[in-house]
């Protein structure tokens, strides 16, 4: 538990965090394709910034992965009017219909900050390829009554044992949901950049339902 306060301390008492990373194991439809076509499966690179001013969370996550010749990103912002799915044609707030727990990718931390709040059972382990790597596991049996997050049941985090920063994270919630991340890059408290987390110059909508959510970004697509 020491070594995890220690992880959750550092990325919560930093003004700016920026990383890069490896999202692997999301099991979307194009990393499906590819897994039944028995080719090497897209590798999902993630840039996330965040910034804490006056007490409001600025985050810009930026998720992309090549596929073919085609290049599919994603770009998310939180700012002080919401949360923010970036479209090539719009950006559509979407706080009212996503839930904290719900961007299982998108702000990756929300479950790592939750452990102390749970009788998680953990254990400890070397990382294989370095000893200056830590492993710590947890398992919840049960799913707390009072609890409405999608929590995780068993989690894995990778801590390095000199400055107790995150290298990954690797989680599966009780509803199924998984999420590995490996951190290839971790700064904090850096400088940042103000512009990263201003919106596009483009129409904004607030959606009200999933259901138009996904029309608004499927015509999109179209």
């Amino acid at each position: 538990m020491a070594l995890l306060d220690r992880a959750i301390a550092a990325i919560k008492s930093a003004e700016t965090l920026f990383f890069e990373a490896r999202q692997l194991g999301t099991a979307d439809v194009v990393e499906k394709m590819y897994e039944q076509l028995n080719l090497p499966v897209p590798v999902r690179l993630q840039k996330y910034n965040s910034w804490d001013c006056a007490g409001v969370s600025y985050v810009r996550v930026e998720t992309s992965m090549a596929v073919g010749a085609m290049n599919r990103t994603k770009l998310c912002i939180k700012n002080r009017d919401g949360i923010w799915d970036v479209l090539p044609h719009c950006a559509l707030e979407v706080s009212t219909i996503f839930k904290r727990d719900n961007l299982l990718g998108t702000f990756p931390f929300f479950r790592l900050f939750s452990i102390p709040q749970y009788p998680y059972e953990l254990s400890i382990d070397e990382s294989p390829g370095s000893r200056e790597q830590l492993i710590v596991k947890g398992r919840l049996a049960a799913k707390p009554l009072h609890c409405e997050d999608d929590i995780g049941s068993e989690c894995s985090y990778t801590i390095n044992a000199g400055n107790g920063h995150l290298r990954s994270l690797n989680e599966k919630t009780f509803m199924g949901r998984s999420l590995h991340l490996i951190l290839d890059k971790l700064e904090l408290d850096g400088p940042i950049n103000k512009q990263f987390f201003e919106l596009p110059d483009r129409p904004r909508l607030t959606m009200a339902s999933m259901m138009e959510y996904v029309a608004v970004a499927f015509q999109g697509a179209q």
